[in-house]
């Protein structure tokens, strides 16, 4: 920042014009973009992946520059170079992967860089500090460093980190993305407290229609432009333009919309925000009398065990101050055929789990057989082809020039004939709904964020494994494209694959897994059939996670005289258990 004194505040706002921005000549990511965003607001910015939601994130503080068109904060240019400094003090920014901005050595100093960078006082530095590591439940990892965090917790951090700069407004892409429910509940709840106290406006990319209604307006980005900007309850009230988008509506709206289609009509305005006035007008319309007799799908055959890990125990740090356990005595089975979904709150052990089977991290005590045998007395490079890894950001994984290499490169390593290889590369393509003849010559990073999962999906798949190990595979996709990814996984299933999926998302795992195990504080406390445990009774109390929406309203709706057959886990078996019958494709 150079001497020069910054120009008068003529008025306080967030101004676009005219926007448009672009990565290369022929690829325009934001058109003629209007907009205006005052202090205190609170904006939502939906959109499906690629619509230009994190490029107009971007723009609003300097990140990206225009093409044409103009971006002011408080009346200065984002063009002016001399404005730049403290337009990104008055406009704080938390990136989709928090990777992107973690720099420090611990979490402590995480949180009090940019404090230090704007020369805030030490006194108010250290209470600001102290602040942000309580409301974000970090304190235990101050001195942590940030990267051994799991993701959830190192979203925490940067969550944190950029509140505690205080900014006028804050632009958050994906803020929670990684979190669990009871996490994401809890972020939720300190932006709305920051709103409220300091009048810190908020600018929230997100693909929860949840997240999108406690917003004072809700923008919709499509291609580049902006579709809608509206309330919540004008937007959501007419959920066919948003579902035609491949985006989410409020579970109210979808439910709601579902009992029209299946002839019960709930007569209510915008939908009810909370469980019990949704339960209480629902209940009015269906009555007693429309309950069908819907049962749940059969609990699936017990089959022998792909992997299993028995023990297991591992302690990140070991012999340091900041060791900390990661497995405590950890049994788990993993069903031949099935698709497991490891669940449970943020650093409960999940992710460490998921490395040891494959060799990744090697336990300190406990063993993982797989097919019977001692991973570890196998030859590594040959466990790691039966059992493959997809990590939490995939598209990290990309790196070759073109779809097609990145994709061959596993098995090319592991000494695969050429004529395989291109047998392989072509099959995984058309598994993950790639054509390769408009997929294989592109550049991997010239993908959207959904095309990039996918191909990184593909690279896996690529080596033929028996087991598929996928860790949060649908965070940060919109609707559209983790449906997409989620009928992939089916297909493999069906097609024999064991899969392992780690999530936050319940509602992918009411609809997908056939199993699923709880962890928490590094030990499995439930395991079983997927409905089992989901409408177990003690779920929320053993995880500390919510049952699943439908779960939880059936609860409810018990409590205003209508039972539901036990065993509705998602949205459309509630629904076909309200009416009088399955809900079938025309009426979806």
């Amino acid at each position: 920042m150079t001497g020069a004194r910054a120009p008068p505040i003529l008025f306080a706002m967030i101004r676009v014009r005219s926007l448009r921005f672009s990565y290369t000549a022929n690829t325009p990511a934001l058109l003629d973009v209007d907009l205006e965003i005052a202090p205190g607001e609170r904006l939502a910015v939906i959109g499906a992946n690629g619509s230009g939601k994190t490029s107009l994130a971007r723009c609003l503080n300097g990140l990206h520059l225009p093409d044409s068109g103009e971006v002011e904060v408080d009346g200065r240019s984002t063009r002016d170079p001399e404005s730049l400094f403290e337009i990104r003090r008055l406009v704080g920014m938390v990136f989709q992967n928090p990777d992107d901005q973690l720099v420090s050595t611990t979490v402590e100093t995480e949180i009090a860089f940019g404090l230090e960078n704007l020369a805030v006082p030490a006194a108010i530095m250290r209470e600001r500090v102290e602040e942000a590591l309580t409301a974000f439940h970090l304190t235990e990892y101050r001195r942590h460093p940030p990267h051994r965090l799991s993701g959830g917790e190192k979203q925490r951090v940067a969550v944190a980190a950029a509140v505690a700069l205080r900014p006028r407004y804050l632009v958050l892409d994906e803020p929670t993305a990684l979190l669990d429910p009871t996490g994401r509940r809890e972020v939720n709840e300190l932006l709305r407290t920051l709103h409220d106290r300091s009048g810190v406006a908020t600018i929230h990319i997100t693909h929860s229609p949840e997240e999108a209604m406690a917003a004072d307006r809700v923008i919709v980005l499509d291609r580049g432009r902006v579709l809608q900007d509206a309330p919540p309850e004008v937007l959501f009230a007419e959920p066919e333009p948003l579902l035609a988008l491949g985006l989410g509506i409020p579970f109210a709206s979808a439910l709601i919309a579902g009992l029209r289609r299946g002839g019960v009509t709930v007569p209510v305005g915008a939908p009810p925000a909370d469980l019990d006035s949704l339960a209480a007008a629902v209940a009015a319309a269906v009555g007693p009398d429309r309950i069908s007799g819907w049962q749940p799908p059969a609990t699936p055959a017990p089959t022998p065990a792909k992997l299993s890990a028995q023990g297991l125990t591992y302690v990140y740090d070991e012999g340091w101050p900041t060791a900390h356990p990661g497995l405590d005595r950890a049994d788990l089975e993993v069903p031949t055929g099935g698709v497991l979904a490891l669940i449970g709150p943020s650093g409960s052990g999940k992710t460490t789990l998921a490395q040891h089977l494959n060799g990744l991290l090697k336990p300190r005590a406990g063993r993982v057989l797989l097919d019977g045998t001692d991973l570890w007395s196998l030859p590594l490079p040959r466990v790691r082809q039966r059992v493959g890894l997809v990590f939490q950001f995939p598209e990290l994984q990309l790196f070759e020039e073109t779809v097609a290499l990145d994709v061959a490169f596993g098995p090319r390593n592991l000494g695969f004939d050429p004529a395989r290889i291109e047998t392989l590369v072509t099959r995984s393509l058309e598994t993950v709904g790639l054509p390769p003849d408009r997929f294989a010559d592109r550049p991997p990073l010239s993908l959207s964020g959904g095309e990039k999962r996918r191909v990184a999906l593909a690279g896996v798949l690529a080596m033929d494994p028996e087991v598929l190990v996928l860790d949060e595979p649908t965070a940060g996709l919109d609707p559209g494209a983790a449906r997409a990814l989620a009928a992939v996984f089916h297909r493999l299933q069906e097609g024999g694959t064991t899969l392992v999926l780690i999530t936050h998302d319940l509602e992918l795992v009411a609809g997908l897994a056939t199993h699923v195990a709880v962890l928490r504080q590094g030990r499995v406390r439930l395991n079983g059939p997927m409905r089992q445990v989901l409408a177990d009774p003690d779920f929320a109390k053993v995880s500390g996670l919510e049952s699943p929406t439908p779960i939880r309203l059936a609860r409810v709706l018990a409590g205003h005289g209508l039972a539901i057959p036990p065993g509705a886990v998602t949205l459309d078996e509630l629904i076909e258990a309200l009416t009088a019958g399955p809900i079938d494709d025309d009426r979806r």
